[in-house]
């Protein structure tokens, strides 16, 4: 008898008896399902929306305020124009141009004293002296037009003999054709006084004030001795201003 070997021959061990005698016929192979992965870049791509939407955004903005700056240009311009074309019809018309102001100042720096008189003259010219809108005559100064003017004088005392009872005095005058006399402004008065008994000394005198004046008023400075005074530009001067 000739073994048939198509069906190959099982043999079952132990006593489970109630293993069926032909298993590979019975079992099913056992099936894996992978598991399913969470996409890795999903964070990434949301990122990636938000920056060109951003982007975008950024854009926009700097399109509408070229915009924007482009249209105040264009504005600023036109009332440019605007204003050029209103003074050419101005002119045009005979309407008075308004001028600018001239200044009114001087500032006037020592020279000397006159002989035996107590009234200072000036330099008005040379370095830092000047007068406009005002003219300087004989030692004071003559206002051209009506207002009112800061007005201020620096005298600058010095000696070599040191003396107690020498009185320091400057003043500030106004002439005027409405009365006979020299009319005071500003006076400082000081004596002199060595407690070392020294024989050189200086002192300085500074005055300054506001007043109304009129047009042919005349304003000088008086010193107490004119010999005393060092008449260096930088030392002692004199000069007023129109507000």
């Amino acid at each position: 008898m000739e073994v048939d070997y198509r069906q190959p021959h099982v043999y079952t061990v132990g006593s489970n008896l109630n293993v069926s005698c032909n298993p590979m016929g019975t079992m099913h192979p056992a099936v894996m399902i992978p598991r399913q992965k969470k996409p890795a870049r999903d964070w990434q791509k949301v990122c990636t929306a938000m920056i060109l939407i951003l982007t975008l955004v950024i854009l926009a903005c700097l399109v509408l305020g070229t915009i924007y700056i482009i249209e105040l240009r264009m504005e600023f311009k036109k009332i440019q124009k605007d204003q050029v074309e209103k003074s050419s019809q101005a002119k045009s018309i005979g309407a008075p141009e308004v001028k600018k102001q001239a200044t009114v100042a001087a500032h006037l720096t020592g020279l000397y004293a006159a002989g035996n008189s107590s009234t200072l003259l000036w330099e008005a010219k040379k370095d830092n002296a000047f007068v406009s809108g005002l003219h300087y005559k004989e030692g004071s100064l003559v206002i051209n037009e009506d207002g009112y003017f800061l007005i201020y004088s620096k005298i600058y005392f010095r000696g070599t003999e040191c003396k107690s009872d020498t009185m320091l005095e400057q003043k500030v005058f106004k002439r005027t054709n409405r009365y006979p006399k020299d009319l005071p402004l500003m006076a400082v008065r000081s004596n002199l006084y060595c407690p070392e008994k020294r024989n050189l000394w200086s002192r300085n005198s500074f005055q300054t004030g506001i007043f109304k004046l009129i047009k042919g008023d005349r304003i000088l400075v008086r010193v107490s001795d004119p010999k005393l005074v060092n008449f260096d530009q930088f030392y002692t001067y004199f000069g007023l201003h129109k507000l």
